[in-house]
């Protein structure tokens, strides 16, 4: 019986074809995944983004400011404080969990960038309680990341155009108290003062708040949106 087997030749060939189809797979598994990769990272660096702009823009819709002050609740104030690139205020968008927990739908809620050993970072502080220490305390929210510039701007509606900072604090304006005992100290530290009354204690009409996160290979992905704020008078009733 004649038996024959591979010839070294035959072998080698055959070890080689094998290389070459294995190669061209593992090229085009790899460039798969990579492709998924990159896509995959394009979709988060969006959805963190659109996330991010959809909070701010609905918190800034629901900022208010009141003139009410009382004995009670003297360290109680609302405040609109903006900058080109962090903004803090009181709103009525804070939603409540526990219906047992001692809270409403008022809080302080502040935008601003934190640098880490990742980047910059976008923060969200919420803090439930008005008190007369809004930039301290609350809970932090990381709502993205790899942050290149975060910016805002005010459209102040006298000068019809657009302002980098805004502040509108109790001090701008003759807050109506409710008490009487507290009205008269305050109309007594006004004379003594010699403090004109001021009437600067408003809103601005819209924010414009405009963010770029960037990726590792350095590309920017641009988000833009503009808030229209309900409440711009304070509460004075």
């Amino acid at each position: 019986m004649n038996r024959r087997g591979f010839t070294m030749l035959e072998l080698m060939v055959s070890v080689g074809i094998l290389a070459m189809v294995s190669s061209l797979v593992y090229g085009a598994l790899s460039a798969t995944l990579s492709s998924q990769y990159v896509v995959m990272s394009t979709q988060e660096r969006y959805h963190a983004g659109r996330v991010a702009m959809t909070k701010m823009t609905r918190d800034l819709t629901n900022a208010f400011i009141s003139k009410h002050v009382s004995v009670m609740e003297k360290n109680r104030e609302t405040l609109f404080i903006g900058k080109d690139n962090k903004v803090m205020f009181t709103y009525l968008g804070h939603y409540r969990w526990d219906t047992e927990s001692p809270e409403s739908d008022q809080g302080v809620v502040e935008y601003y960038l934190k640098s880490s050993s990742e980047g910059k970072k976008l923060i969200r502080r919420e803090k439930i309680i008005i008190d007369d220490s809004p930039d301290k305390g609350g809970t932090e929210e990381v709502l993205a990341t790899g942050v290149k510039e975060l910016e805002i701007e005010y459209y102040d509606k006298e000068a019809e155009d657009w302002v980098d900072d805004w502040k509108a604090e109790l001090d701008d304006t003759e807050p109506i108290f409710l008490d009487k005992s507290a009205e008269k100290a305050h109309e007594l530290g006004k004379k003594l003062t010699g403090m004109d009354e001021l009437e600067e204690f408003m809103l601005p009409t819209r924010v414009r708040v405009r963010l770029i996160l960037v990726d590792e290979e350095g590309d920017e992905y641009p988000f833009e949106s503009v808030a229209e704020i309900r409440l711009t008078d304070a509460f004075n009733w």
